[in-house]
């Protein structure tokens, strides 16, 4: 008895010291240092309490980047669900070609950020760009736009070059909890003379809500951390128009200002805190009692 337990904990301890070392302290550390005034500057650190968190929600500058984080974190969420939903809900049926189709629409997905990036900066150039110069083909000239030169389309064309990389994702969880819908469900709904529409909502979404709250989850903290596309496609600009919360901290620790950058790696964290709990909750349904 005494041997297997030695045994178990021969494989807990090491996991458990990794994850302590390369996790729990540079976390603790951070939480700390975001309390400081530690910057490039000065080689004293100060605790300065709170002053840190203060000053991002007391400058107004900020509100750009904190709106900008939120609503590419939102909208992204929402049409990646749907459009991976979409895509499941088609390539689970009877269609030619369907494992090609799904390994066209997953290709995306194994693409770097970065190079992604890089791809749509010419593809939404205004003057040599391919979508612009679609829009010309097929009589929409009057809808070309300079797509992220313009400050109030930047954040929203980089929601785009999002969504259309990780629907792909979405759509593979959304696969997988597809094959977990009883087929007899389907059955006795043809019985009471459902049509799709009913099978949809009353049999196959309620299956579906595990797959949901993880796509919803992932969407979401992918969502607020977004850096690489950003940087990649508008590096925050035009001025500040497309920043975001992760770009803010990285120029932040490119000026110097640690304990200000690491303050707002703190507010991100919370950030993700609050809104996993959030989804978990409204999503999860309630387990029924038995009596």
């Amino acid at each position: 008895m005494y041997a297997s337990k030695l045994y178990s904990w021969k494989f807990i301890v090491p996991a458990f010291l990794l994850f302590f070392v390369l996790f729990l302290v540079p976390n603790l550390m951070g939480f700390y240092y975001s309390l400081t005034n530690w910057n490039a500057m000065s080689d004293q650190v100060k605790f300065i309490g709170l002053d840190n968190f203060v000053e991002v929600f007391t400058d107004k500058s900020n509100f750009r980047f904190i709106y900008n984080t939120l609503m590419f974190a939102i909208v992204t969420s929402i049409f990646k669900a749907v459009i991976g939903l979409g895509l499941a809900l088609m390539l689970n049926e009877g269609v030619k070609s369907k494992n090609v189709l799904r390994t066209i629409f997953f290709m995306p997905v194994v693409i770097s950020n970065l190079i992604v990036g890089l791809i749509f900066q010419q593809i939404y150039n205004p003057d040599t760009g391919i979508l612009n110069g679609f829009l010309e083909a097929i009589g929409l000239g009057a809808f070309s736009q300079s797509w992220i030169g313009d400050p109030k389309l930047a954040i929203w064309s980089s929601m785009g070059v999002e969504i259309w990389k990780a629907s792909g994702f979405n759509m593979v969880i959304f696969l997988a909890g597809l094959q977990m819908v009883p087929k007899d469900m389907y059955e006795a709904a043809d019985i009471d003379g459902a049509n799709y529409w009913n099978k949809l909502i009353k049999v196959t979404i309620p299956f579906l809500i595990p797959s949901i709250t993880i796509n919803m989850m992932l969407n979401v903290i992918s969502g607020l951390k977004v850096f690489d596309v950003i940087f990649a496609l508008t590096n925050g600009g035009p001025g500040r128009a497309s920043e975001v919360i992760n770009l803010t901290i990285f120029n932040q620790f490119g000026l110097g200002t640690y304990g200000y950058g690491t303050a707002l790696g703190v507010i991100l964290f919370l950030f993700l805190a609050v809104i996993s709990i959030g989804l978990v909750k409204i999503f999860t349904r309630p387990e029924v009692s038995e009596r």
